[in-house]
């Protein structure tokens, strides 16, 4: 794990000096390559915290590359490593007088929350995926992300929540657009939806977002238990095809057919290899804690 923050820090570099876009990709798929082969013998979780985190710092880098303007390098630091977001613009002043206690105590009790529903998970030895995972997000996505948007808007940088109120959502593309990362949905849109769509039509440019989605959770997921390939990205794409249905009947599908797409295939995003070998192995971290 010691060169990972190396690998970090050079697909960073690659946004900041705005090598050109093939130049960037190409830096990326050695980086999270590199970080692949010197994790081979680690721990599966190990393996997934190594290359997602690699994978995330060239992400930064990519859509700093994309973005008009410049920040200072510090700025820049807190934008690629102290943030989940992908809005550089968001650091590039400071604001006085932003609200950010409500985050910090609401985020908190969603931690409370989230770590004490994997506690009964763990103790009830529950093994359905969704049932697994649920509290895990909430105690991180919607808990501790909050907290750190809180502690960011108390130094001035009026840093957004990045997963608003799922229960909001009207359809499959508002919840991928607006309610699940919102930082994600900006930072695919802006390095690949975009470009692709200004080329060959906005229809193409959904399904490759979808697509190029799929193979960075391949990346994300598959890749460190080595089993499940090709399982995510049929999740994506399947989301891909009904977020162009919506389009063409001109209605989204609603909140509880959205929910349902979401979370009825989650063993598709999550194979039983990552489920057994990393998620229900971080639950069992609560039998550390309490031995």
């Amino acid at each position: 794990m010691i060169w990972i923050p190396f690998l970090i820090l050079i697909g960073l570099l690659a946004g900041w000096v705005k090598l050109p876009r093939l130049i960037r990709w190409t830096v990326l798929i050695l980086l999270v390559g590199g970080a692949h082969f010197l994790l081979l013998d680690a721990d599966p979780i190990l393996r997934m915290i190594g290359i997602c985190t690699v994978l995330l710092g060239g992400m930064k880098g990519l859509v700093y590359a994309e973005w008009g303007s410049q920040l200072s390098l510090g700025r820049y630091l807190v934008f690629g490593l102290c943030w989940f977001g992908m809005d550089p613009g968001t650091f590039a002043k400071r604001r006085e007088n932003l609200s950010w206690k409500e985050d910090v105590w609401i985020g908190a009790v969603l931690m409370l929350i989230g770590t004490l529903g994997a506690l009964l998970v763990w103790k009830m030895e529950w093994r359905q995926i969704l049932v697994m995972f649920l509290p895990m997000s909430l105690g991180f996505h919607f808990g501790a992300l909050r907290v750190l948007k809180g502690v960011l808007r108390a130094k001035g940088f009026a840093v957004r929540t990045l997963f608003p109120n799922l229960l909001k959502a009207k359809g499959i593309a508002d919840f991928w657009s607006r309610r699940w990362n919102i930082g994600y949905s900006q930072m695919m849109q802006r390095i690949v939806g975009r470009h692709v769509g200004d080329r060959l039509g906005r229809e193409v440019g959904v399904m490759t977002v979808f697509l190029v989605s799929g193979l960075l959770h391949e990346l994300a997921i598959t890749l460190p238990v080595g089993e499940g390939f090709g399982l995510p990205t049929v999740y994506f794409v399947g989301h891909g095809f009904l977020v162009l249905l919506e389009g063409r009947i001109g209605n989204p599908l609603g909140k509880i057919p959205a929910l349902l797409a979401v979370g009825v295939p989650l063993g598709f995003l999550f194979p039983p290899a990552f489920r057994d070998g990393v998620i229900a192995r971080c639950l069992d971290i609560f039998q550390f804690c309490l031995s």
